[in-house]
């Protein structure tokens, strides 16, 4: 028995390891595109390798409902964590999210690699995917290659310099495979407000929510927002991207900022009707001095048309309470999202659909699965994303060695 695993990343690799393990009698060769396997793994957590998290629920999660229980289910945070043990590396929590204890990388990639090696799996590397075709028993793989079963684990299209610059969805079309539309996830938001220019490099703390064009919530995040020169970044606003990058192709939503949100917009008009009688006979622009950081506190006052040269005590009331809107709901229109250059994962992929029940295996192809980014699922940010490329690896694995 031969397995073809096409693509040297997290899931590819974790997919080998299981496999092999299983049927050590196997065939299992991984080939990859780089010249060297898991390269965007080096990347991820800003080098650090967030590789999961401790509460990993499928709520955490968009895509398939059914697929995400095919691969989260049997694969929780004890048995992903059982897995890396079994490999050797010791593991660390920061707020729930799981990194190597080395905090680095290389090392999760080291421990892959290293078993790879002890269980005998050829990596191939330099190797480029231009054809699969189904043969009568098994797949041919660029007219040279067979195997009995396949795994493509090419990846989606996110950050293409690591090698995931969209092969895989053209595979997909060559085997009449049909996939939910991809767009940009956990990548920056481009919005329209002047203001993101002046404030570019500025962070805050604060409620980001995502709303319909009619206004209707859709999603809401607290956390660090950054502001940039074309429009919003932090965690808490790329968590909002994958539904943004959708909505924009068909309305115009936006984003509304509480730069306060353990005040009520009550206690923030009595804290400016006191603000203004301790700045009077100074400028409005001290209204804010102690609420919010100084550039931020112009822009606010610029959005809720306040001049902030005029004295603070000549400001009344209906505008104090058009500054505290401001700070509870300032709102950006969102004309779409940084390119999958910047993103960290795809939206969209191969749907439950195309997939036999309870099984990471085509429906239209015997033999043929599907692990990682070509999936239709994607996670939040913090180590969901690499938690489902592990867990959807080792799902295939184990549906291979038992058609073995």
């Amino acid at each position: 028995m031969k397995t073809a695993i096409l693509g040297g990343g997290a899931s590819g690799l974790s997919c080998a390891i299981e496999l092999k393990r299983r049927c050590p009698d196997a065939d299992v060769i991984v080939y990859e595109k780089l010249d060297a396997p898991a390269k965007k793994l080096l990347a991820t957590g800003n080098g650090r390798c967030n590789l999961s998290n401790r509460e990993v629920d499928v709520s955490c999660y968009n895509g398939d409902s059914s697929l995400l229980y095919t691969v989260l289910e049997p694969f929780g945070t004890k048995e992903c964590l059982r897995f890396f043990d079994s490999l050797g590396l010791i593991t660390t929590e920061e707020d729930g999210r799981l990194y190597p204890q080395s905090m680095s990388a290389a090392s999760v990639r080291d421990v892959l690699l290293q078993e790879v090696d002890r269980l005998g799996i050829p990596v191939i590397t330099g190797f480029q995917v231009e054809s699969i075709e189904p043969q009568e028993h098994g797949y041919r793989i660029n007219g040279t290659e067979s195997a009995d079963f396949v795994v493509l684990a090419l990846g989606g299209k996110a950050a293409a310099m690591h090698g995931t610059d969209g092969d895989g969805y053209r595979i997909l079309k060559t085997l009449g495979v049909r996939y939910a539309p991809i767009s940009p996830a956990l990548v920056q938001l481009v919005t329209e407000n002047p203001d993101t220019e002046a404030l570019k490099g500025t962070r805050v703390r604060g409620t980001i929510s995502l709303h319909r064009e009619d206004g209707a919530l859709l999603a809401q995040e607290d956390g660090e927002i950054q502001f940039t020169a074309y429009g919003l970044s932090g965690i808490a606003a790329m968590q909002l991207s994958g539904d943004a990058a959708v909505l924009t192709k068909t309305e115009h939503p936006f984003v509304t900022l509480d730069l306060c949100p353990g005040m009520t917009q009550g206690n923030l008009e009595l804290y400016l009707e006191d603000r203004r009688k301790a700045c009077a006979g100074r400028p409005a622009s001290q209204l804010l001095t102690g609420l919010v950081q100084k550039n931020v506190g112009a822009a606010v006052l610029r959005t809720a048309d306040v001049d902030a040269n005029a004295d603070a005590a000549t400001v009344r009331d209906i505008v104090l309470a058009r500054i505290a809107r401001t700070l509870k709901g300032w709102r950006f229109p969102v004309t779409g999202t940084r390119g999958f250059k910047d993103a960290q994962v795809p939206r969209g992929g191969v749907p439950a659909a195309e997939l036999k029940e309870h099984s990471l295996e085509s429906v239209r192809h015997d033999g043929l699965f599907f692990c990682g980014e070509l999936l239709n699922a994607d996670g939040l940010c913090g180590g969901y994303n690499l938690h489902f490329a592990w867990g959807s690896g080792i799902r295939a694995a184990k549906e291979i060695a038992q058609h073995a």
